[in-house]
């Protein structure tokens, strides 16, 4: 149990919560300090109290190690800063509760009336403070010594690299060493005399082993003039490194250079007219933060020198690199070689099936490989247990290996990172997370520290990717190429396990029994397949919980939007008493259950800050919602049933993410939703004719970001109607969708002011407009200035006779033009008086039954134009000259029976895949060896007509099965037509 005392002190995480109440404390006090005078007093003294102790456990922190005596004290500590957090939490809520109610109170009664929850708030402070003064009374009975155990501890700081390496040791970097070996012996035509490699992975992997190879490999030995290793500490600045630069060049000479400016001159005498080889062993962020000053002392080398640097860190790879080299975990036969030759085992043939299971709990890490072969050597270790248990449950994983990772991965992190990084520890193994939502669960626990104006959440956003740079997350692409999924390697899951003991759980559903976890655990995940309401009741136990998340053990497959969800869970409500028990929630995550309704007691959770029911049967969510004033985030996607929201879901002033489905979920916005200022997500907008419901209520929603859909703009009477919404100052906003309902039959002037007054920001990178009625659009939709826009869909406009001119937007990659069912020509004013579409890839006409012709087109206009679709446009005769498209590399013609020819010009060499289909004089002109257009397509690599594939007339020819040509044509089209981008 003492190991597990030092392991709550050692985290950082007892004086990281310390700190945040302290702050808190102090900010209440300043915020209300002529208010309450006994509440203000008793909060003052608790202050002085909680910086008492916090002097007391910083210094005890850094001592790493305690006696079993102090154990039970040390826990209680954690826990009553935690319950103390708590306190303030709920003093703040209730200091909102007044601000949304809109009233101003002077004295403490005013305030009990007002908020009933509140009359608790004295004694509870009170209650708070004596127990602080036992725990310090406790804490001064101890001395030093009785406390701190003075002894040599198991996890010694990391002895520095050296050059040397025993190759006969080392397994499974074959391929590693000769693709790094090739980087290093390269010598780039281009660029400076000296080139940085980076070599990038996680602690422990191998990097160091893999630089110590190639510096001792005898070709790479030729090729340099001098070689250099340094092992650089995580406290080593630019003076120390480069002075163990010059002393490695020197053989120990210059070591009484006593200024930085003496060993630069020094060093760069040395290197001059020489190609050297360093090695920078260990780099971390911290060692970079004067990389330019410390690059000067190599401008004078040859050129072909390299520096390899070993890091953790994707920000120090990418100072000053051109390429870097990511090494990946060891093979499992390799990991078992290892054991083998610690544990000598060679030549036991009988354990190698036994062997192999127990490498590929190595996870390809070689020191976890190094300490299994010699634990099983010494016999510290019994192969049963090793077979049978995972390895954070041995005693040798908490004494061996643990501390180990913990030195290397851990212990340097800022406390605030430590807090966020154990936190994960209540997701399963592999489990993968969403970067925002990830974001989000950490602002509603507050882990994330304000930083003047900016948003909470882009603080925390580069807390991730100060994780993500140390190798904590791997990126895990989805179905869709959407880049911010991740998830930890098991090892450093198995870290984050250990860091959050007594703080963080995660149960399965038929593994109830959970003796050894602290009554004081704060978060907790339910794994579930078959939940019951008696699983749920398990928790009961655990009344300090702030978080319940529902995981499903096998993610729920994808599924089109507004489809019936794919419910995980049996679970089909939630019981009354769960709320009531559980009162201090900030997190709450039911989603993909069966839960069609909420008890009222979930009016109970003041400290609720994130609430997820997103692919669930809810029908109606319970109106003590609305009195949760601390929520932040609400998730509802993917609940069909769900048609209405709260009427008073306005008094959530602090909800910054309201996030349902775009389409086809609510029948309308709650009322006066322009109350809620803070939000930053809201995907969808349905516009209302009545006030509280019209588009106006967009007005001060100057934080919303990513994407809005805003539909029902038929509902918009004119033009300052439309600019009521100052689409122009939502700055933050990428993605814009305005689509117009249910008129047919007739052109609509009005909508042409309308989409006038909607002119968003200049920044805005996606834009989509369909269902328009207007004959012309604004000008705004082609202007320049909108230097960021990548894509444009315009559909369903009927009484658009003239196309804008879209041309001469510099960024448009993606165009996307579908049923306008009046255009009849597209000309040169599409392109505009220059140059043309510049930077477009894709372009799609579709669903034009109208169109005749198309010309316009010049050289240097479409110069990147890689995709062209021409579809459904049964009148088209003429197109104009393709020639000019010199990246196109797929034409797709389908369903145009009226087109006369191919370009006489012809087509651009750069084609690789030509489709014509349902095209009948197309398809007679492109008959092989006799077509008209037969020689305008003979030498494309890919063609198919009507289903049929028609091999190139040249040597080189590749011929696509059509099967696959079939399936990219049905992705094509569905990207073009889903909702968001592929």
């Amino acid at each position: 149990m003492a190991d597990i005392a030092s392991l709550v002190l050692s985290t950082g995480i007892t004086s990281a919560i310390l700190q945040v109440v302290v702050d808190r404390i102090a900010k209440f006090v300043e915020l209300k300090k002529d208010m309450f005078t006994v509440v203000d007093d008793n909060l003052r003294k608790l202050k002085r109290t909680l910086m008492n102790i916090q002097a007391r456990v910083d210094d005890i922190e850094k001592k790493h190690f305690i006696t079993e005596a102090a154990e039970d004290l040390l826990e209680d500590l954690l826990t009553s800063f935690l319950d103390a957090e708590d306190l303030l939490d709920k003093i703040g809520l209730g200091l909102e509760r007044m601000t949304c109610l809109g009233v101003e109170v002077n004295n403490w009664s005013q305030v009990h009336d007002l908020i009933p929850f509140y009359s608790s708030i004295p004694f509870e402070i009170k209650k708070m403070q004596v127990k602080l003064d036992e725990l310090v009374t406790e804490l001064e009975s101890y001395s030093t010594t009785e406390i701190i155990q003075f002894r040599e501890p198991k996890e010694k700081a990391i002895a520095p690299s050296t050059s040397l390496v025993d190759e006969s040791c080392v397994f499974g970097r074959d391929t590693d060493k000769y693709k790094l070996e090739k980087m290093v012996l390269s010598v780039q035509e281009e660029g400076g005399n000296v080139s940085v490699i980076p070599i990038v992975g996680m602690a422990g992997i191998g990097k160091t082993t893999l630089a110590q190879l190639v510096y001792n490999d005898a070709d790479v030995h030729k090729k340099f003039d001098l070689k250099m290793w340094v092992s650089v500490s995580l406290d080593s600045g630019l003076y120390m490194i480069t002075k163990s630069i010059l002393e490695s060049a020197t053989g120990g000479k210059g070591s009484q250079l006593s200024s930085l400016d003496s060993v630069q001159v020094e060093l760069q005498k040395t290197l001059k007219g020489k190609r050297f080889l360093l090695v920078l062993d260990g780099i971390c962020d911290e060692n970079l933060s004067d990389w330019d000053q410390f690059r000067l002392s190599f401008g004078a080398a040859k050129k072909g020198s390299k520096i390899v640097m070993t890091t953790r860190s994707e920000i120090s790879a990418s100072i000053d690199a051109s390429t870097s080299y990511r090494l990946d975990p060891l093979c499992d036969n390799a990991c078992w070689e290892i054991i083998k030759q610690r544990g000598n085992l060679n030549g036991q043939t009988n354990l190698e099936a036994n062997g192999l299971a127990i490498s590929k709990k190595c996870k390809g890490f070689p020191w976890v490989a190094k300490v299994i072969g010699s634990c099983l050597n010494s016999g510290e270790m019994e192969w049963d247990a090793l077979l049978n248990y995972e390895l954070w449950e041995l005693q040798e994983h908490k004494t061996r290996i643990y501390p180990v990772l913990k030195l290397l991965s851990y212990d340097n992190m800022p406390s605030y990172l430590k807090r966020c990084f154990s936190y994960c520890s209540i997701f399963p193994r592999d489990h993968v997370v969403e970067k925002d939502d990830l974001v989000q669960l950490w602002a509603a626990e507050g882990f994330i520290q304000s930083q003047g104006t900016r948003e909470i959440e882009d603080v925390g956003r580069q807390y991730f990717e100060d994780l993500r740079s140390r190798a904590f997350f791997s990126q895990v692409p989805n179905i869709a190429g959407d880049q911010q999924r991740y998830k930890m390697h098991e090892l450093i899951h198995d870290l984050a396990r250990f860091v959050s003991t007594n703080l963080c759980f995660c149960m399965e559903d038929n593994m109830p029994c959970l003796v050894h976890i602290s009554p004081n655990a704060r978060h907790a995940s339910l794994l579930y397949e078959n939940t019951q309401l008696s699983t749920l009741e398990v928790f009961y136990k655990y009344k300090k919980l702030r978080t319940f998340t529902l995981l499903p053990k096998s993610p729920s497959i994808p599924r089109p939007v507004m489809s019936l969800p794919n419910f995980s869970s049996n679970l089909g409500e939630v019981p009354h008493e769960f709320f009531e028990r559980l009162g201090r929630l900030r997190v709450l995550n039911l989603s993909h259950s069966a839960i069609s309704k909420l008890p009222e007691s979930i009016g109970n959770l003041i400290h609720l800050r994130y609430l997820n029911l997103s692919h669930t049967r809810i029908e109606l969510l319970p109106k003590p919602i609305t009195t949760i004033y601390g929520l932040e985030t609400l998730k509802l996607k993917s609940c069909p049933k769900l048609l209405h929201l709260p009427e008073n879901l306005k008094d959530l002033i602090k909800l910054r993410h309201l996030d349902f489905d775009r389409h086809r979920q609510l029948s309308s916005m709650p009322i006066d939703v322009g109350k809620l200022t803070s939000l930053e997500t809201l995907h969808a907008f349905k516009v209302g004719k009545e006030r509280g419901y019209q588009i106006e209520e967009l007005k001060y929603m100057r934080c919303l970001r990513g994407s809005i859909s805003i539909t029902n703009l038929e509902n918009v009477a004119d033009f300052m109607q439309a600019e009521a919404a100052m689409l122009h100052n939502k700055q933050y906003l990428d993605r814009l969708e305005l689509e117009w309902n249910g008129i047919r039959g007739q052109m609509q002037p009005v909508q042409q002011e309308v989409l006038t007054g909607l002119e968003p920001h200049a920044g805005l990178k996606e834009l989509r407009v369909a269902g328009y009625c207007g004959l012309l659009f604004p000008r705004w939709i082609a202007n320049s200035a909108f230097s960021k826009l990548e894509s444009i869909e315009l559909e369903n406009c009927p009484f658009c006779e003239l196309l804008p001119s879209l041309g001469q937007l510099p960024a448009l990659k993606k165009l996307l033009i579908q049923n306008m069912s009046t255009l009849e020509g597209v000309d040169r004013l599409f392109c505009g008086s220059s140059a043309a579409f510049l930077s477009l890839e894709t372009l799609t006409l579709r669903d034009m039954p109208e169109l005749r012709n198309w010309s316009g087109l010049r050289d240097n206009d479409m110069p990147c134009l890689r995709d062209l679709s021409i579809d459904s446009c049964p009148k088209l005769a003429t197109l104009p000259s393709f020639h000019y498209l010199t990246s196109l590399q797929c034409l797709d013609i389908n369903r145009c029976p009226q087109l006369e020819s191919l370009p006489e010009e012809g087509l651009p060499p750069s084609l690789k895949t030509l489709i014509i289909l349902e095209s009948d004089i197309l398809k007679d002109r492109c008959k092989v060896g006799e077509g008209a257009d037969w020689n305008k397509i003979r030498w494309i690599p890919t063609i198919l007509i009507e289903n049929m594939v028609i091999p190139a007339q040249r040597p080189d020819n590749q011929v696509l099965d059509i099967g696959l040509l079939m399936r990219f044509r049905v992705l094509q089209k569905t990207c073009l037509v889903a909702e968001t981008p592929c």
